[in-house]
């Protein structure tokens, strides 16, 4: 039998260099085991809000566990727990925030991606919409879990090239799926059985946008106190000229004692 393993965490946010709001939000709970990167669209006011009730009605629904919700048709009802938990959870999410939308003309069109970890001591459940990243670094290796929903991955998946009339730089920048734009969302999900020495890096397009994956590598590698190597991601990007919000999470797994 694997010997238990004991989970730690922080994160850390900043406006960056170009913006004059931060549009980010993050949750780290590590008495829920829940970690969480959302990051605005729409504006200012909607893209804080968006991403904001994102984090906190995922935090509260996984707490509490409230409420029941329309399972949408195809969803495997198989699901570990902590999956089913945690979609479910994303799916309120996006309902509340598509109906503020709708319903508050100040609002209207705001949205944001996700990214979110529900882990425990043997398994992690990956959850995300939208253009934020989960990666995993094992044994000095940088692995990305997630597949930006973004215009340019679309093209690039199904192999078909992009319009000539449309920007490659804009297609990378364009999400095609976020919570709020519509009254549904399709989730991509993974589990994952974390190892001794795991650590995953839960990021805004404002960290793996500027700060190539070798930079990151490097940062990771160097640090053991979680709160500094998640500042020290921070001041790479800001390095980098900050042209985005820039928001990252870190949560490691350690042989308990």
């Amino acid at each position: 039998m694997n010997p238990p393993l004991r989970i730690e965490a922080a994160g850390d946010s900043h406006v960056g260099r170009q913006r004059e709001h931060n549009e980010d939000s993050f949750a780290v709970d590590l008495d829920l085991g829940l970690f969480v990167v959302a990051d605005g669209i729409g504006g200012a006011a909607g893209g804080e809000i968006a991403s904001r009730m994102a984090v906190d009605i995922v935090q509260s629904c996984c707490k509490d566990g409230e409420g029941e919700i329309t399972q949408p048709t195809g969803y495997d009802e198989l699901a570990a727990p902590l999956e089913f938990r945690l979609v479910s959870s994303i799916w309120r999410a996006n309902e509340q925030i598509f109906e503020v939308g709708q319903r508050d003309p100040r609002f209207y069109g705001m949205g944001t991606t996700f990214a979110g970890v529900y882990a425990d001591a043997t398994s992690a459940c990956i959850a995300h919409v939208g253009d934020s990243r989960v990666y995993r670094y094992r044994q000095h290796r940088l692995e990305r879990l997630t597949e930006d929903h973004s215009l340019w991955n679309e093209h690039l998946r199904s192999g078909e090239e992009l319009p000539d009339d449309v920007d490659p730089l804009l297609a990378r920048n364009v999400v095609t799926r976020a919570l709020g734009m519509g009254k549904t969302v399709d989730v991509a999900t993974r589990i994952e059985r974390p190892e001794a020495g795991d650590l995953l890096l839960i990021c805004s397009d404002g960290l793996s946008g500027p700060v190539p994956e070798p930079e990151i590598i490097e940062v990771l590698a160097q640090g053991d106190d979680l709160a500094a190597t998640a500042r020290s991601l921070v001041d790479r990007a800001n390095l980098h000229g900050g042209p985005d919000n820039v928001t990252c999470v870190l949560v490691r797994w350690n042989a308990a004692g």
